[in-house]
Order: C-alpha cells, then sequence, then structure tokens
C-alpha cells in the first residue's frame, strides 16, 4: 500500500545544473524553485524548536505530513545529500517518520530541551574530533600565563595545565604570606 503512495508523489526537485522540462502536468503545477524550498524545508527538521512547534501545532501526526516528508527522503541521495548543512536534518527525518514517541514527546518542552541540548554535544564532540583541542588561541591575563601586561597568548590545550600551576602557585603564595 505504502508502494502506490509513492508511485504517486512528484519526482524529486530536479538539481539546480539540470534543464528539466515538465513532462506531465503534475510536474507543471509545481513551483520552479521547489529545489531551493524542499531544500530549505527539509534543513529546518534540524531544528528542534522547529520540530516542538510542528508537534505542538499537531502536525507530526497528520498522516498528509508524514506523507511528505516520506517523499523528501530522496534528499538522502548522494546527488542531493551534498547541498545540505545540517546533517542533523535528515536524522530527524527519519525519527519523525519512524518513532511515534519521538513525535509525540517533541511536543513537551523538556524533551525539546535535551534534544538540542544532544545536538549541541554531537557538535561539540564532532568539533573537537576535526578540529582537535588547542587549535584555537586565547589570550589569558597576567595571573594565568604571567610576564607581559596585555596577558598571555596560549594555544587552549595549555589552558588547564596553566590554570592548575596558576592554582598551584595562589595556594602556595597564600600559605606563605599568612605565616
Amino acid at each position: 500500500a505504502s508502494n502506490t503512495k509513492a508511485d504517486t508523489s512528484p519526482p524529486p526537485a530536479p538539481l539546480p545544473s539540470e534543464n528539466s522540462t515538465p513532462t506531465s502536468k503534475a510536474t507543471t503545477e509545481l513551483p520552479p524553485n521547489r529545489f531551493e524550498l524542499e531544500l530549505e524545508f527539509i534543513q529546518c527538521l534540524a531544528s528542534p524548536a522547529y520540530l516542538h512547534h510542528l508537534a505542538e501545532s499537531n502536525v507530526l501526526s497528520s498522516p498528509s505530513f508524514l506523507s511528505y516528508l516520506r517523499y523528501l527522503r530522496y534528499w538522502k541521495r548522494p546527488e542531493y545529500v551534498r547541498f545540505i548543512i545540517y546533517p542533523h536534518c535528515l536524522y530527524f527525518l527519519d525519527l519523525i517518520l519512524e518513532n511515534e514517541t519521538f513525535r509525540r514527546e517533541m511536543g513537551n518542552v523538556g524533551f525539546r530541551n535535551f534534544v538540542h541540548e544532544q545536538q549541541f554535544y554531537s557538535w561539540q564532540f564532532r568539533s573537537e574530533r576535526l578540529y582537535g583541542r588547542g587549535a584555537h588561541k586565547a589570550v589569558l591575563p597576567q595571573a594565568m600565563g604571567g610576564g607581559n601586561e596585555g596577558g598571555a597568548v596560549v594555544d587552549n590545550g595549555a589552558v588547564e595545565e596553566n590554570v592548575d600551576q596558576t592554582e598551584a602557585r595562589m595556594s602556595l603564595g597564600s600559605s606563605g604570606s599568612s605565616a
């Protein structure tokens, strides 16, 4: 039964480099900027706040909306996925379609915040894995780095070591001054 619905849906949006001509009445009624519209919409699915809005509006439980989301799965194909900037949208697309509990819980503010927090941690971990720690420089105050008036430039990998050393110096200094 689900195959017949997929067969009646319009074909995927043509890639921007293609000069496609409408071949049927169904495609002539589609907007010429369909590629951009569908790309923008699917990437909105990467936002837990937007998913929460859709859940509160009961859109996530609508059979016609779920059919539209099934149609949008074509964005996972290699020729389309290269245009996706926010890959979490494809992960959330699958969660929405395959997990009724996820659709229901997205209406809960606490769950929305939890999903947003987990998404942040995912980005943070990915950033550390891709770019490593200490890739950026930080200017530390004189107490942290010592030596110059404006502060010391130290890479982030050395920040923790400097903090430990500074705390050790301060504790030694405070115990020595109180005697």
